[in-house]
């Protein structure tokens, strides 16, 4: 994904935190998050962006490479997603369901996710346990940069070329312009104040539609995404049998593996595949495709940032 959508998913994670119908105690925990949001919202394009610009391990971590295995192997059992998840649907016809795959050992997507999940709790013990001032202590930006880069990696583990050991960023890259698809139709949508890399905002605090561009939003994918969300209860479980968030993210990569092979057939790579003929070759429209990515990608950021945050909360109240 590209610099405004990994923004526009991160607010939207938000959004749908304030939004949904929660019991008591964890819209405490939201209201909480959505208050530390806001503060630090201005930060969200940079860091967001953040492990493109700076960190660059896009061939390790950005990504988890799955290639089938069809040879005499016995079945991979595929881990669970929450029933809401499109991608689930999308995909629970394909025959790669049935047989097993193997992993690039060099690319690490959900174990980077974990261990930034990690990152950002022990960071706000520690900020709570130093006194003001201390050397050791991290700032409430630095916090939000890792909140925020956490944000970018778990939404590139929806997107299927990510997740696919085949490699279509070479040939054509369609990798790239399926992502600029995505990216050009969001800063066409909305106002974004580019000198500053910040979104404008509406009365409510999130990115500001461009008055100009109502009926192309209206006609988008993003509205359809809005849509979907807006139908979908919001839960804070991971799956079943899903403990973590590396659990929770290798379902997620393992499905959009699927959903890269039912977007382009086993038959295809970059070396056939092209910009004008790739729509062609499943029945799976590349807008349903896109609905699903994005919609579940935000539901995932928000499920995430929840629990981390419910943590961090159970934490300092045992503390005090």
């Amino acid at each position: 994904m590209k610099k405004y959508t990994h923004a526009w998913l991160a607010f939207k994670a938000i959004e749908r935190l304030e939004k949904a119908s929660l019991e008591p105690a964890d819209r405490t925990v939201a209201n909480s998050l959505i208050e530390w949001f806001k503060n630090h919202r201005d930060g969200v394009i940079r860091g967001a962006w953040y492990p493109d610009t700076m960190i660059r391990d896009n061939a390790s971590s950005h990504i988890l490479k799955i290639a089938p295995v069809k040879k005499n192997a016995s079945p991979y059992l595929f881990k669970s997603l929450p029933k809401e998840y499109l991608i689930s649907d999308l995909t629970k016809t394909s025959p790669l369901l049935a047989e097993s795959f193997t992993i690039d050992k060099k690319t690490n997507l959900p174990d980077r996710c974990e261990s930034m999940t990690h990152s950002v709790v022990d960071h706000l013990k520690t900020r709570e346990c130093e006194d003001k001032g201390s050397p050791v202590s991290p700032n409430d930006n630095q916090i939000a940069l890792l909140l925020f880069m956490l944000s970018h990696y778990v939404a590139d583990g929806h997107v299927p070329f990510h997740c696919d050991a085949r490699q279509f960023s070479e040939g054509e890259n369609l990798h790239g312009h399926v992502e600029d698809v995505w990216d050009e139709t969001i800063d066409q949508c909305y106002r974004i104040d580019k000198p500053n890399e910040r979104f404008f905002y509406n009365p409510g605090g999130y990115p500001l539609q461009n008055p100009s561009s109502v009926a192309a939003y209206e006609s988008s994918f993003l509205k359809k995404v809005d849509d979907n969300l807006g139908l979908r209860t919001f839960s804070k479980n991971f799956g079943a049998d899903n403990n973590n968030v590396w659990d929770f993210m290798s379902a997620i990569c393992q499905r959009s593996f699927v959903h890269s092979y039912s977007l382009i057939p086993e038959a295809y790579d970059h070396t056939n595949v092209t910009l004008g003929n790739w729509q062609s070759l499943s029945s799976l429209p590349f807008e349903d495709s896109t609905i699903a990515v994005l919609s579940d990608a935000i539901d995932s950021i928000s499920r995430i940032w929840f629990r981390l945050w419910q943590r961090y909360l159970k934490w300092q109240a045992e503390r005090s």
